[in-house]
C-alpha cells in the first residue's frame, strides 16, 4: 500500500469552505450475503465552527433489509489523525506501513455493531490529479481487494467475517453538496481468489451528462484498467420504492425524496479488442443518505445499492467469469 493521508486545506486555500475528505470501507460477507458500508468523512473548512465530521455504518442483509445509522458531530469533536477519523460510534483508521484498515461501528440500538480489521491483497489504484466534479474536483486512492477479520453483529446475530471480502478507498476534493454534480460508482467482489472489479464515472445531478468512465479489474495477479470509450454502461429500468433514509432529521425535511427512482440493475462492459469484460449487477436493496453542506445552502442524496453480480470475460489471459456481491453508489 502506498503511503496516503487525509488532505486538509492550507490556510490560504480560497476553496477551503468546499473541503471534503473521507475514508470508505465496503464489506462483502459471502456467507450471509450481507453488504456493508463504513464511512467517516470531513466537510467544510477545519477552522469553521460549522464544519462537520460524519460517521456512517450501515449493512444490508437479504430478507432483513438495512440496519445501522449515521452519526454527525462538529469537526472539532472528532479525533483526526494522519489517515484516521474517529467518532464515538464510527471510526476508521489506515495503517499504511502494515497495509491494514481498522474500523468499528457501535449502533446497537439500530441493530448493528462491527469490529473489523482488513488487510490489503492488491496494490492501490491512485488518481492524484483532480478530476472535474461539477464546479469542483475530486481525487481518490482505492484498494480493490482486502481480506477481512472480525465480527459484524446484525440484529443480534454475530457474523464471522473471516471469509468476507473488502474494498477500501480514500476520496478528497472541493465541492458543495447541492451543486450540479453526481457520480456512479460500483464495486463487485467475488469470493477470494476471484476477481475484484471497480467502476466509476462522474455525472451531472440529473445523470444525463457523464464524465469519462473507468473500470479496473484485479484477478489472479493481473491488473487492467479500461477508460473512456472502451467502457459501456447500460442502467436497468428505474425502480421507484421507499428506502431507508438517514439521518432521520434531514430525511424528514425532504419528503419529495421519499421514494427515489434508482436503477434496478446495471450492465457494464469493457473491451479494447484484446481483453473484454462484462458485468451484470442486480439490486437487492437501497438506502439513502442525505448530505447537507455546512457552508452552503444545498443537499445531495447518496444512494447505496446492495446486490449481486455475475461477470464474464478474459483479462491478460485470465478468465474473470465469476459471481459474488456488489454495491453501487448513485449520487445526485
Amino acid at each position: 500500500m502506498l503511503i496516503d493521508s487525509l488532505r486538509p486545506p492550507v490556510a490560504f486555500d480560497s476553496t477551503r469552505a468546499a473541503y471534503k475528505d473521507w475514508l470508505h470501507l465496503n464489506i462483502f460477507d459471502h456467507a450471509s450475503g450481507s453488504v456493508g458500508v463504513i464511512n467517516v468523512s470531513l466537510h467544510g473548512a477545519p477552522d469553521d465552527p460549522r464544519a462537520r465530521a460524519i460517521g456512517t455504518g450501515v449493512f444490508h442483509t437479504p430478507g432483513a433489509g438495512w440496519v445501522g445509522n449515521v452519526e454527525v458531530s462538529a469537526m472539532d469533536d472528532a479525533r483526526i489523525g494522519l489517515a484516521a477519523i474517529g467518532l464515538p460510534q464510527v471510526a476508521l483508521a489506515v495503517n499504511h506501513p502494515a497495509e491494514r484498515v481498522l474500523a468499528s461501528v457501535l449502533f446497537p440500538g439500530d441493530g448493528l455493531t462491527v469490529d473489523v480489521e482488513a488487510q490489503a491483497l492488491t496494490t492501490p489504484l491512485v488518481v492524484e490529479d483532480p478530476l472535474p466534479l461539477g464546479p469542483g474536483w475530486l481525487s481518490w486512492y482505492a484498494v480493490p481487494r482486502l481480506s477481512v477479520g472480525g465480527v459484524a453483529t446484525i440484529r443480534g446475530r454475530a457474523h464471522d467475517l473471516s471469509n468476507a471480502s473488502a474494498y477500501f478507498d480514500h476520496n478528497w476534493g472541493r465541492w458543495h453538496w447541492g451543486d450540479d454534480l453526481g457520480w456512479e460508482w460500483g464495486c463487485f467482489l467475488a469470493p477470494a481468489p476471484g476477481p475484484a472489479l471497480v467502476f466509476t464515472r462522474t455525472t451531472d445531478r440529473a445523470h444525463r451528462e457523464f464524465g469519462q468512465p473507468l473500470l479496473t479489474v484485479r484477478a489472479a495477479g493481473t491488473r487492467r484498467t479500461f477508460v473512456g470509450s472502451a467502457v459501456g454502461v447500460v442502467p436497468g429500468m428505474l425502480h421507484v420504492s421507499r428506502v431507508r433514509r438517514l439521518p432521520g432529521g434531514l430525511a424528514a425535511l425532504h419528503q419529495d425524496r421519499l421514494a427515489p427512482a434508482l436503477p434496478a440493475s446495471m450492465r457494464i462492459t469493457a473491451s479494447d479488442g484484446i481483453d473484454d469484460v462484462e458485468i451484470e449487477f442486480i439490486a437487492e436493496g437501497a438506502t439513502q443518505l442525505v448530505a447537507a453542506d455546512p457552508a452552503a445552502h444545498g443537499y445531495s442524496f447518496i444512494h447505496e445499492i446492495a446486490g449481486r453480480f455475475t461477470s464474464w470475460g478474459r483479462v491478460g489471459g485470465v478468465d474473470v467469469s465469476a459471481s459474488g456481491l456488489g454495491m453501487i453508489e448513485h449520487v445526485d
